[in-house]
């Protein structure tokens, strides 16, 4: 009876090879905004999987129009969709990006003069599978072929991340999440990047030079003034520019070079 079990298995193995392929594509500008482009395929075994996803998602999401697709024998439907920042992202419907309670975090957010600094603390599981370790070994050889990626285009490199696969700039990050899909359990995906705000850090640098041109300008006349009581209110002004100076210099390098710490008060995703 062993043997029948394992040999049903194994065919149903060589049947469903390389029958599912699912891509997850996230694009996030450098002004926040989010694409998304989703794409299941597969053969006939698993359309009926594919057409509940297909309902379900659009059940959740009432803009949602999901597009047919066919390719080769498998046949299945791609989407698109787009947020204008990432906190209107983060509280969409998905479950990738939702928060589960002593899992993960979701989306975390915290603003600053400098930059934006985000968390993303997704979470991926299906039931672990129970199968004697012959059917085990022909499962994993015939599934292969089965693809289930989440690719994440970031603005800037990373600050960190725990992707299977990364370019040289740390910008495209993807995780396989089909070997999670096959044999269950759970897979944490976890980046974070900031997104930069350059017209405030120019802002920042042109307030810096004038107060050092000032500076510069008030310690020229200063040392030039023969009048006492006026070189004195020469000298008094000078300091000030340069105070100004020193102090912004020194909040800007604070702002810019301490590590960011999320909180509780910094998610934003919903929670299940």
């Amino acid at each position: 009876m062993k043997k029948i079990l394992i040999a049903a298995l194994m065919l149903l193995c060589v049947t469903c090879a390389g029958c599912f392929q699912a891509k997850f594509d996230m694009i996030i500008t450098d002004d926040g905004e989010v694409f998304e482009h989703c794409k299941f395929t597969g053969n006939a075994f698993v359309i009926r999987q594919i057409e509940d996803w297909k309902a379900q998602n659009e059940q959740f999401n009432p803009d949602l129009r999901a597009k047919p697709i066919v390719e080769g024998d498998q046949r299945g439907y791609e989407f698109d969709l787009h947020y204008p920042d990432i906190e209107t992202f983060a509280k969409s419907d998905g479950d990738l990006h939702r928060a589960h309670a002593g899992r993960n975090k979701g989306v975390s957010q915290r603003k600053g003069w400098f930059f934006d600094a985000y968390d993303f603390d997704f979470y991926f599981t299906t039931p672990p599978a129970k199968l004697p370790p012959e059917a085990e070994f022909a499962t994993q050889a015939a599934f292969n072929g089965v693809v289930y990626d989440v690719t994440i285009q970031l603005p800037y490199s990373a600050d960190s991340h725990n992707a299977d696969r990364s370019d040289v700039t740390n910008k495209f990050l993807t995780w396989n999440l089909a070997p999670t899909l096959i044999h269950g359990g759970e897979r944490f995906m976890n980046v974070r990047f900031k997104i930069w705000h350059f017209d405030k850090i120019a802002l920042t640098a042109a307030a810096e030079l004038l107060l050092l041109a000032a500076t510069i300008f008030f310690f020229v006349k200063a040392r030039a003034e023969g009048s006492e009581s006026l070189g004195k209110d020469l000298r008094f002004k000078r300091n000030v520019f340069a105070g100004l100076f020193v102090a912004l210099a020194m909040i800007s390098a604070y702002m810019l070079l301490a590590p960011v710490v999320f909180t509780e008060a910094d998610i934003i995703s919903l929670a299940i």
